[in-house]
């Protein structure tokens, strides 16, 4: 076939038409949806069995498709701006998620319009310099360069933060009906409305979880700092006890016991800077969850409507539309089950964690025992008091500082723990909401309608 000479005409469809096509695994296209068969120009009949780099535009980098398809054949979903060639050579830009699914791949597509949008124009067009000159060994680095450079984390960080500002940037959702079966279609967007709320607000909560993140790093920095003070301490205060001699040998005792004993509690607390990194990789894991369930929704609740629209005068818009039923539904339960499966593993840890800080509250009682020892023995002859004193108050110090970084960590644990329980409920209660949609869109079908007369 015969590629189109590209334009500067724009392909238009609206901020409220989302569409969807899927592929086989060699990414030849099996099905689209309405809005992809009028947006990209081409017969639906042209369209099923062609490639989909039929719609490939020459003004998107090869690296942001090199990117897409390794992590799809690693088995993991992604998100990304494309520019598409329509059959008349017109463009339309599109946010697509890509999703692989049973024998194939799921991509939703919807019109971006958020800042971000703005500025990876100008970074294709940048891309594409780099590209002609060093190829993609040269032009893959550099987009990923400057997605760090832009302040986020890797490209999946910026692919999330890119997906919720473009789904907040579209406009409210019209839920007035056109049809007689106002009813019924009210239902549906009532599902599918809820269903988007729980996600936001599971969205919101792990958001939440970043700035828990933030104390928690916080509060092992300051205890680092603190157990670092305290080797010089512990040290100072045994040189200086053997000083002394025998009137102050005791002293010596105590530092070491306080020392020793600190040190259970550090090998305590060291588990708690991997569970950070793991805290952090869960976050990015279910945020990724929970925004392709958002958009998967938002595509389905659309495609329904579309259908129940299209069969008052079409036959095949039933039987289209249930072609498609299970690779959604499939999909949508399965992030539902993966979201839980991320979420119980996060509580599971949070178990171990608070049983590890019981330990370490009642080990700074032992070090406050300790203190008391030795401000005893210092006591004995005012010379030594006064040499000890100091020492005694760093000991002071740092069992403060223990206490106050275990509240503020057990606060986080606690927090954390009440939003993966919530988190929890809302993935296993909307796993199957997907699969409601289609049956209660299957009510609308002929057939249906016949059986009920």
């Amino acid at each position: 076939m015969r590629r189109p000479t590209p334009n500067q005409n724009e392909s238009p469809f609206g901020f409220d038409e989302l569409f969807f096509s899927t592929t086989n695994e060699r990414g030849v296209i099996t099905f689209g949806n309405d809005v992809f068969v009028r947006v990209s120009g081409y017969p639906r009949e042209t369209l099923k069995g062609a490639p989909h780099s039929i719609i490939r535009h020459p003004d998107v980098p090869r690296a942001v498709f090199k990117l897409l398809w390794d992590t799809l054949q690693a088995g993991r979903p992604i998100a990304a701006y494309v520019k598409n060639l329509s059959a008349n050579g017109s463009f339309y830009w599109v946010y697509a998620f890509v999703f692989p699914i049973q024998d194939g791949y799921l991509s939703i597509r919807l019109k971006p319009s958020s800042p971000i949008f703005s500025v990876v124009k100008n970074l294709y067009t940048a891309t594409l310099a780099v590209e002609e000159k060093d190829g993609m060994e040269g032009s893959v680095p550099f987009i990923l360069e400057q997605v760090q450079k832009a302040g986020f984390r890797d490209y999946t960080d910026f692919m999330i933060q890119a997906a919720f500002a473009e789904i907040n940037a579209l406009p409210e959702k019209d839920q007035s009906t056109k049809t007689s079966r106002a009813g019924g279609i009210s239902e549906i967007s009532d599902i599918s409305s809820k269903t988007s709320q729980d996600l936001k607000d599971c969205f919101k909560r792990v958001q939440d979880f970043q700035n828990i993140n933030k104390s928690f790093v916080a509060t092992l920095e300051n205890l680092t700092s603190g157990f670092t003070q305290l080797k010089f301490n512990a040290l100072n205060m045994t040189v200086a006890a053997a000083k002394f001699g025998e009137v102050a040998s005791s002293l010596g005792v105590v530092a070491k016991e306080f020392s020793d004993l600190a040190e259970q509690i550090r090998s305590h607390l060291s588990g708690l800077e991997h569970f950070e990194q793991n805290l952090t990789e869960t976050i990015q894991k279910c945020t990724l969850k929970i925004v392709s369930m958002d958009v998967q929704m938002m595509m389905v609740d659309f495609f329904i409507k579309e259908s129940i629209e299209k069969s008052q005068h079409a036959e095949n818009a039933f039987s289209d539309m249930m072609i498609v039923r299970d690779s959604f539904a499939n999909l949508f339960r399965g992030n539902s089950a993966d979201l839980a499966i991320e979420i119980k593993a996060l509580a599971d840890q949070l178990s171990k964690i608070s049983s590890q800080l019981a330990d370490v509250k009642r080990f700074t009682t032992g070090l406050e025992v300790i203190r008391q020892i030795g401000a005893v023995e210092s006591a004995r002859v005012n010379e030594v008091k006064v040499t000890f004193v100091h020492y005694l108050e760093e000991m002071h110090r740092f069992i403060t500082l223990l206490q106050t970084s275990n509240a503020s960590i057990q606060k986080s644990v606690h927090d954390l723990d009440s939003h993966c329980d919530v988190i929890g409920q809302i993935a296993s209660s909307v796993a199957g909401h997907v699969d409601t949609l289609f049956e209660k869109a299957a009510s609308f079908s002929p057939d249906a309608t016949a059986q009920a007369v």
